[in-house]
């Protein structure tokens, strides 16, 4: 029997082009997942689905002011 798996979704353009931008940022979102700035950088400009990680998105909406929920693609 197959299992079914919930399909984590990106984030809009927007956010990966200011992880991209924000220095700041991008070593907050480095240190929570224990990986270096420029592999943050990286992932943001192939637009990585690790972004949508719950820890993430309230370090990304604390950081930005926006809410978790204009954070993501709907």
């Amino acid at each position: 029997m197959a299992t079914l798996t919930a399909k984590k979704k990106k984030l809009k353009d927007e956010i990966y082009d200011i992880i991209r931008n924000d220095i700041p940022l991008r070593h907050k979102i480095g240190k929570q997942l224990n990986i270096e700035v420029q592999s943050v950088y990286q992932s943001a400009a192939r637009k990585s689905t690790k972004f949508s990680l719950p820890i993430i998105l309230e370090v990304i909406s604390k950081h930005t002011g926006k809410p978790k929920e204009e954070l993501i693609n709907v």
